[in-house]
């Protein structure tokens, strides 16, 4: 009987913390399942020499300015969702952009319609990188347009040199 009490009373006290856990809508977001759930657009590798957490992380690697290099994944947006918190991971090493203002190291989000296409002027930039920097936790807190269907997570190293780190991808809905 104690024991059937202290079972019951484990998980009543266990419960209230999983149905408060937000579900991470990216898949693979650690990269710890190679680059399952993700578009490899050329240049990016799985590493496991550094990371933030877990055993690998995503290196995009490039050694010119002329070339947009990196990775993607598109997520449909749920139901009455209209709060999205996107955050991820990013380090870099030597990363030197190429001649515009928005070339670098970047986290962008971009909002398709239900025809797969990009909605105008509705891309967020989360972070844009040059430099070295050490592991940074990047997050924004997004109101999902009014026509969204879905969003595209970009990690790229757009028309930049350099070293791109970035593990924990995530993007938890906002009560």
């Amino acid at each position: 009987m104690k024991t059937i009490l202290l079972a019951f009373c484990t998980l009543v006290f266990l419960a209230p913390n999983s149905l408060l856990a937000q579900k991470n809508l990216v898949l693979n977001g650690g990269f710890e399942d190679d680059f399952f759930g993700w578009n490899n657009n050329g240049g990016a590798q799985q590493t496991p020499w550094n990371f933030k957490s877990g055993k690998n992380s995503c290196a995009i690697v490039t050694t010119n300015t002329d070339n947009w290099v990196g990775i993607d994944q598109t997520v449909r947006i749920p139901k009455k969702v209209q709060d999205i918190e996107f955050s991820a991971w990013m380090k870099t090493t030597n990363v030197i952009k190429g001649k515009n203002d928005w070339d670098g190291a970047i986290f962008t989000i971009v909002f398709l319609d239900v025809d797969d296409k990009e909605i105008k002027s509705q891309d967020v930039n989360i972070a844009r990188l040059t430099g070295s920097t050490d592991w940074t936790l990047y997050n924004k807190t997004i109101k999902m347009p009014e026509k969204a269907y879905s969003f595209k997570i970009l990690l790229a190293m757009g028309n930049a040199s350099g070293t791109m780190l970035v593990d924990d991808v995530a993007a938890v809905k906002v009560d």
